[in-house]
């Protein structure tokens, strides 16, 4: 072969080498691009999800905030008065000062709360503790099972390892399934046998996961619905949008968990998710 014609495959082989490294190049970028962009449209359904869910339960944090504060109110009127006299009594004044103290950090709290979940973020994991996760969400639902006569019970494993996760993006998929499991039960008889409790549960599920488990005394859901319900925009309420239950499917997903339904005894609806284990 001669040098001339050498030359030109070489040439033509180092032109087809760079035609294959600019398409993958193009393809990789094409490719971190859509990633990104579905990160970020996940992120973004993912904090509408939360907006919804504050939004369903403002109304009675914003009178569970009104109590301390009317309170410190009263408290800091009682020490200015007690102030005012020749000898006030000061151990009845510590007394008010510690009652303010704990009203405001009571109030602050709840506040805080509130604004971790309106906060737009992407997944963040760290180690954390699932029951931790869990009573901060059942905080945040008493006053709502309150309005609506719902007994809230709550049985956490103590021995539970830690997980790796993001502790705001699983209160918002707790929140989510104690808010459906409420709407659930909002046609029970208040003294019927359909009786409205709400049972919170934390376990070891297997050597991998811990898992929470969310259990009401509803009607339970229909056969028929069933292989639906973490479908987008698919929901079995009037006024649902259909996107809670598959935005928390895609939370759990991202770390690395597994969530379902299931039947029970009593015939109402249960609902369990699966977190990693830190150590697995």
């Amino acid at each position: 072969m001669g040098q001339p014609v050498l030359l030109s495959l070489l040439v033509l082989l180092a032109v087809a080498q760079g035609v294959v490294l600019a398409y993958w190049a193009i393809r990789d970028r094409r490719f971190r691009s859509a990633h990104r962009a579905a990160r970020h449209l996940h992120s973004a359904d993912t904090h509408a999800g939360r907006l919804a869910l504050v939004g369903e339960i403002a109304g009675s944090i914003a009178h569970e905030i009104s109590q301390p504060l009317s309170a410190i109110l009263t408290n800091a009127d009682a020490a200015e008065n007690l102030l005012g006299e020749p000898d006030p009594p000061l151990d009845e004044i510590r007394r008010m000062l510690a009652d303010i103290r704990r009203d405001d950090l009571r109030a602050n709290d709840i506040v805080r709360h509130l604004h971790s979940l309106l906060k737009r973020r992407e997944l963040q994991t760290t180690m954390l503790d699932l029951n931790e996760v869990a009573a901060t969400a059942l905080s945040l639902i008493q006053p709502v099972a309150r309005k609506r006569l719902v007994t809230v019970r709550s049985c956490l494993d103590p021995m539970l390892p830690p997980v790796r996760g993001d502790a705001i993006h699983l209160e918002q998929v707790l929140l989510n399934l104690m808010m459906n499991a409420m709407d659930a039960m909002a046609s029970n008889t208040a003294n019927g046998a359909a009786e409205r409790i709400l049972d919170v549960t934390t376990d070891r599920y297997d050597k991998y996961s811990a898992a929470i488990t969310v259990t009401d005394t509803g009607p339970g859901i229909a056969a028929a619905y069933r292989p639906r319900i973490f479908d987008s925009f698919f929901s079995t309420k009037q006024e649902g949008m259909g996107l809670g239950l598959a935005i928390a499917r895609t939370i759990v997903h991202a770390h690395g968990g597994k969530i379902w339904q299931e039947g029970t005894s009593a015939g109402g609806a249960a609902f369990k998710f699966t977190i990693p284990l830190q150590a697995a």
